[in-house]
């Protein structure tokens, strides 16, 4: 029942189908985003500053989003713009051509990023009779990590199959690497 309904609304499905974009998305590129810092011209101490911005972001936000849902009763333009922020925050830095667009798109990273899965959660809660709460969190919590963890799976096979040591030396700037 609950199934049917999820796949008949679209108010329910595309949060949900955002969510795993976000996750599946996310661990794909994970281990590849400090390489490309590096490639953009990041230095290490500047690496760790773009990630603690997300991080201390997502810290301020995170609760301005949960009063706005909590007053308003308006998780879905919460899903909506945790979204927003995040794509719009990955856009830029993939199209980063300086550190300065490193910072600031992981600004605008930091203002979705961790607010996402809350958001998405309160939302389908509020569509949910009380009993079908649990396993609704719980079923969105076990398929985000059945993504994340295909992601890594699939991450590891790409980053074997595309990248040697040589490779992943010289984006480094390795001077070791002769090849």
């Amino acid at each position: 029942r609950l199934a049917a309904r999820f796949c008949s609304a679209p108010v329910l499905r595309l949060p949900v189908l955002l969510l795993w974009v976000a996750v599946f998305g996310g661990s794909l590129h994970a281990p590849c985003t400090t390489f490309f810092y590096l490639s953009v011209g990041a230095s290490q101490e500047q690496v760790g500053n773009i990630s603690a911005i997300i991080s201390v972001v997502s810290m301020l936000t995170v609760p301005l989003y949960g009063h706005f849902i909590d007053a308003t009763a308006g998780a879905l333009e919460a899903v909506a713009a945790a979204g927003f922020c995040c794509a719009l925050g990955c856009a830029v830095r993939a199209a980063a051509l300086s550190v300065a667009w490193l910072y600031a798109g992981s600004l605008v990273l930091g203002f979705g990023a961790a607010s996402l899965l809350p958001s998405v959660l309160s939302h389908l809660s509020s569509h949910c009779a009380p009993d079908e709460k649990r396993k609704v969190v719980a079923a969105v919590a076990f398929q985000t990590s059945l993504l994340r963890l295909d992601g890594q799976s699939r991450r590891c096979k790409m980053l074997n199959q595309y990248f040697d040591r040589c490779s992943l030396s010289r984006l480094c700037h390795d001077p070791e690497c002769t090849r």
